[in-house]
């Protein structure tokens, strides 16, 4: 939702509405491979030309979401439940956009010829950073990632860190089994709020705890890039491709497309 934030500050818009948050989930190369065949410069065209453009919000504020947002978010809920994850991420918003239904951002992915049902056949077979079923995990992860979130949203980054920090680090707990079960929303929620150095002190942790997870390399290779060290990224990329290649399944071939897409200019080693 800070994604989607900042492109509905961009327009100059008074709420967060579902096109914003549209733009921003192109942004996330795991939905890139979901939507393949989908230019993304079309639908970026056509959302800028359908939605209005005012000056844009350049002071620190807070805004709504509109009826539509919350409609995809209360959807994006119920996608989450029926696939069984334990919280809901970029694709479960993506399916909530397309069965919000009468939305400018819905009609245009039907147009697109996404359905909720071919969307849903692809996410399952995507990379998890959990175990399939909700009940799994830990009701005091749960409840974490939830007050995380809500931090995010309520634009309280530090707050939102310092959280995952002192549950990390908590006296007389297993932190390597703390950080495989939340290493990588760790990374990703650093990284979402532009704290590089946090993000990257997560994935080097959670890579050295998961050395056969290609996602732990890519995060990591991600996470470098952002800082400007392109020659470490590319080291992680090489490992990620090594890693991926190795599994020889269904996972490993969504991650190198993901590699792909995300580092084009970082090319194979022959």
């Amino acid at each position: 939702m800070v994604g989607a934030k900042h492109e509905a500050d961009r327009f100059g818009s008074l709420e967060i509405e579902p096109e914003h948050l549209l733009l921003a989930l192109l942004n996330d190369p795991v939905l890139i491979s979901v939507m393949e065949g989908i230019s993304e410069k079309e639908i970026l065209d056509t959302i800028d030309a359908h939605l209005p453009q005012r000056e844009p919000n350049m002071l620190p504020h807070d805004l709504p979401l509109s009826r539509g947002t919350r409609q995809t978010l209360v959807l994006a809920e119920a996608e989450a439940d029926k696939l069984d994850h334990r919280y809901i991420r970029n694709e479960h918003l993506l399916l909530g956009l397309v069965e919000s239904g009468h939305t400018f951002a819905a009609e245009l992915l039907t147009k697109k010829g996404f359905s909720a049902e071919k969307l849903r056949m692809r996410i399952q077979a995507l990379p998890v950073e959990e175990p399939a079923q909700r009940s799994t995990r830990p009701p005091v992860e749960t409840d974490l990632i939830r007050r995380v979130n809500e931090f995010v949203i309520r634009r309280e980054g530090q707050r939102a860190l310092q959280l995952l920090d002192d549950y990390m680090g908590e006296a007389g707990q297993d932190r390597k089994l703390r950080m495989c079960s939340l290493g990588h929303f760790a990374a990703n929620t650093a990284l979402q709020l532009g704290a590089f150095s946090t993000a990257r002190r997560y994935c080097e942790e959670y890579a050295g705890y998961t050395p056969e997870d290609p996602m732990a390399f890519y995060a990591l290779a991600d996470c470098l890039d952002q800082q400007g060290e392109t020659e470490e990224a590319r080291k992680r990329v090489a490992e990620c491709r090594r890693a991926a290649l190795s599994r020889g399944d269904e996972y490993g071939k969504i991650l190198l497309r993901m590699v792909e897409i995300r580092f084009p200019t970082f090319k194979a080693e022959p």
